[in-house]
């Protein structure tokens, strides 16, 4: 009998192993088909490698994160070389794999559960029109400024979700047993990533509530979470006392430092809270969508009544009123007080329920903490994968609990994995055609370039549309127009050795 489930274990671990193994191959083989074909253009563009200077003078004068420096130092450069595709395809397989590592606290197994979550999620990091896929994962100063950051910050927060997921389910010896190593971690990377992202503050605040509830809880916390939380201050610090961070804002108009909040008369301060949260209509949209949805399954799927159904009319029905007549800073608090009370009035009937609408309080309150962050000065879609991370935490939820019901019908269960799986590689498909194409038409606007160079022009037109793709995630960075001096046509101009570069 032991030998039995021994060799089950075996067979199990084995499975999950190469479950893992075909999504990162997978995965990885993509990311690296896209870095491999993008062209590199704006920012990147004729930039040389710029050594130890080039970062120096960059933080003193214009940005101070660590992924800016690598790339004014050799970055832009490296992204021409052929060893750049399979580097920052790595990286970006790794941070598809630490988002779900960080929902579910392991890797994807072989279950058609893991599997069609692992597919679903995917695809939306590539959907999600609140962010853009692009500019992250396969352009170079994003990649450097943002998929490195996310990187790196993910890699610091698996230590503390692995340890909060012991102390909360009463397993600290196993923790420290097997994940021992993982500490360092947090203490190695939290450096690095609080230099990386001037939204560390929220980490940070974060963390602060997270202390402060284990010492309410009288929680002995290990030496190395407060030793990870102080390393992420010092590279944050570092970030945030950069000379260039003063000298850049001045190119903004929106922005206010703190002292320049703090020094707001009250209207003038609630103005500018207004503006921050009622920016982001797709967002809030998204969130309604998939907050409502889990709303109705659980009203239709776990033990439904008429009681269940009319508390959810009426959680519809102030979201609706919420969201169309009052103001979108209420839309999030909205939304977590129902959580909070679904999660108090289901408490004792069943703890699956409770625990799922604690993790969706949870996740809008981060976004909510997120969103206010961004007071000082609004941000571009590039920097908004925080919003897509607390969507992916959403659909992993919704998903998570329908699998859970379809426990006993396995049929259903795989045959809605397989869809996920060809829903999946369907976006992949649309998403790498689209970007193929996007490498045709730049190599078609350089054989022009050749052409009206021939010719003796100093001057080229090119078409605008080779700027311009279907995929609405193929990138958000500055792109060349119509005044040739102006960046970044100026920049092309002289990449391409010529007087003027128009775009029209």
């Amino acid at each position: 009998m032991e030998n039995s489930i021994n060799s089950s274990i075996k067979v199990r671990e084995r499975n999950d192993k190469i479950t893992f193994l075909c999504l990162a191959v997978i995965v990885f083989a993509f990311l690296c088909f896209l870095n491999a074909i993008f062209p590199t253009q704006s920012d990147d563009i004729g930039r040389k490698i710029g050594g130890v200077s080039a970062a120096i003078n960059s933080y003193k004068s214009w940005n101070g994160r660590f992924g800016e420096l690598l790339l004014v130092a050799f970055g832009s450069y490296f992204a021409t070389t052929p060893w750049y595709a399979p580097l920052n395809a790595l990286i970006g397989t790794c941070v598809v794999f630490e988002v779900f590592f960080v929902i579910f606290a392991h890797l994807p197994k072989f279950s058609v559960k893991d599997i069609s979550i692992f597919a679903i999620l995917f695809s939306f990091i590539m959907y999600d029109p609140v962010f853009s896929f692009g500019s992250v994962f396969y352009w170079a100063a994003g990649s450097f400024n943002y998929l490195l950051s996310w990187f790196l910050i993910l890699l610091w927060i698996i230590p503390y979700r692995l340890f909060w997921q012991a102390a909360l389910t009463k397993d600290e010896k196993s923790y420290s047993k097997k994940n021992h190593w993982l500490c360092y971690i947090s203490v190695l990377s939290g450096f690095f990533a609080g230099w990386c992202s001037e939204f560390g503050i929220v980490l940070i605040v974060l963390q602060i509530a997270l202390v402060s509830f284990a010492f309410i809880k009288k929680m002995k916390l290990p030496l190395w979470y407060y030793l990870g939380i102080l390393s992420l201050c010092t590279g944050w610090l570092i970030l945030y006392l950069c000379p260039g961070l003063r000298i850049r804002s001045k190119y903004f108009d929106y922005y206010a430092s703190v002292i320049q909040l703090l020094k707001m008369g009250p209207i003038d301060l609630l103005r500018r809270i207004k503006g921050a949260y009622s920016g982001h209509k797709i967002l809030y949209s998204e969130n309604l969508v998939l907050f409502s949805v889990f709303l109705f399954l659980t009203s239709v799927l776990y033990k439904p009544s008429q009681k269940k159904f009319e508390s959810t009319v009426v959680a519809f029905l102030v979201l609706g009123f919420t969201a169309r007549l009052l103001s979108k800073v209420f839309i999030l608090p909205c939304i977590i007080v129902i959580c909070i009370l679904c999660m108090w009035f289901i408490r004792k009937e069943n703890e699956f329920l409770k625990n799922l609408f604690l993790c969706l309080a949870g996740a809008f309150i981060v976004e909510f903490i997120y969103i206010g962050a961004t007071i000082q000065i609004g941000i571009p879609r590039r920097a908004s994968f925080q919003y897509t991370l607390v969507n992916c935490v959403l659909i992993a939820i919704n998903m998570h609990f329908c699998f859970a019901w379809l426990k006993d019908r396995i049929r259903i269960g795989k045959a809605a994995c397989v869809c996920c799986i060809m829903c999946s590689l369907c976006f992949m498909s649309f998403v790498g055609l689209e970007c193929y194409s996007m490498n045709r038409k730049w190599e078609k606007m350089e054989e022009s370039i050749s052409a009206q160079k021939s010719q003796g022009l100093t001057c080229v037109v090119v078409d605008k549309n080779t700027f311009a793709s279907r995929y609405w995630g193929y990138g958000d960075w500055g792109n060349p127009g119509t005044n040739p001096d102006v960046w970044p046509n100026n920049t092309y101009a002289n990449v391409y050795g010529v007087e003027k570069f128009i775009a029209e």
